[in-house]
């Protein structure tokens, strides 16, 4: 089964019943080190790091051990768009020694709608190997989802026309010394920029916590993405240039609303608009799929 956007404790529950229903000896828990799943139950229980699924050891060691009597259970595994990773196709490995499988995922795409073909190779590696996505797919397996609202709200930034040519010469500047470097660099140059444009309206002396991409400003109510281990709100200064981290940090947080500091700048709204399609595309999936009421 796959199951998306369930908190802990609901994850927790959904193990419970199926344990209560199929006959199982051991139950192995391969999750992210950053969402950890500890599961309460009086069944043998082991917990492997994602980054571990790819050693010698303990690849071999499950490889033995995992039978039609193990539950495997797959928590945020989600990690890379790659369908073809390495430390996918070794937990394909484990996935196929038994039919007792649960999948947790917080989103049903990291990006791009085929990204949720890589959570139908965890149930069926075989049955949809070399498949792009189809929505039919949804209703083909035993897959759940809960909504996830996550909503981006614009707080408006007052930018001078002075600071919008400096916009202007350093976006100019950028293109124009380009040549054959990925020119992915270019809106990440250019939110670095817009976002030290916003320093005016950071409130050092309030509440108010900021997240940025890196630690920049010296202020001690602004974290960088790296240091942020919890729920929390924060005030958007830069997203992280990559879905995944920006995914991730809305798992950490459990924020359903995002304050960005929008200078209207062609960035911001790049921004924006970028993160409205990611939307769009998980509400695609939300539609189409039997969801939790």
């Amino acid at each position: 089964m796959i199951r998306i956007g369930l908190s802990n404790r609901q994850k927790q529950k959904v193990v419970g019943e199926y344990l209560k229903t199929h006959k199982i000896k051991k139950i192995f828990c391969f999750y992210f080190k950053r969402f950890p799943l500890e599961i309460k139950t009086k069944h043998e229980i082991e917990y492997i790091q994602y980054e571990n699924i790819i050693e010698y050891n303990p690849f071999y060691r499950l490889l033995e051990e995992i039978n039609e009597t193990s539950l495997i259970i797959m928590n945020e595994c989600m990690r890379t768009q790659n369908r073809s990773n390495l430390t996918y196709n070794c937990a394909h490995h484990y996935l196929r020694q038994t039919p007792h499988k649960i999948v947790f995922e917080y989103f049903p795409i990291i990006d791009r709608m085929n990204d949720f073909m890589i959570l139908l190779d965890f149930l069926n590696k075989g049955k949809y190997k070399g498949k792009g996505f189809d929505y039919s797919f949804l209703q083909g397996e035993d897959i759940k989802i809960r909504h996830r609202k996550i909503e981006m709200v614009s707080s408006p930034i007052n930018v001078t026309d002075k600071n919008k040519q400096r916009y202007k010469k350093k976006r100019d500047s950028l293109f124009d010394n380009l040549g054959n470097r990925d020119p992915d660099i270019i809106p990440r140059h250019l939110q670095i920029f817009a976002g030290n444009l916003k320093r005016g309206a950071l409130n050092p002396y309030q509440n108010q916590k900021y997240v940025a991409r890196n630690k920049r400003f010296n202020l001690h109510n602004v974290f960088s993405y790296q240091e942020i281990d919890g729920p929390g709100d924060y005030i958007v200064i830069d997203t992280h240039y990559r879905r995944l981290d920006m995914n991730d940090f809305l798992k950490v947080t459990e924020m359903n609303t995002i304050k960005y500091l929008n200078t209207k700048l062609t960035i911001d709204n790049y921004i924006v608009d970028e993160f409205a399609r990611w939307k769009e595309r998980c509400e695609a999936i939300y539609v189409q799929a039997s969801v939790y009421q």
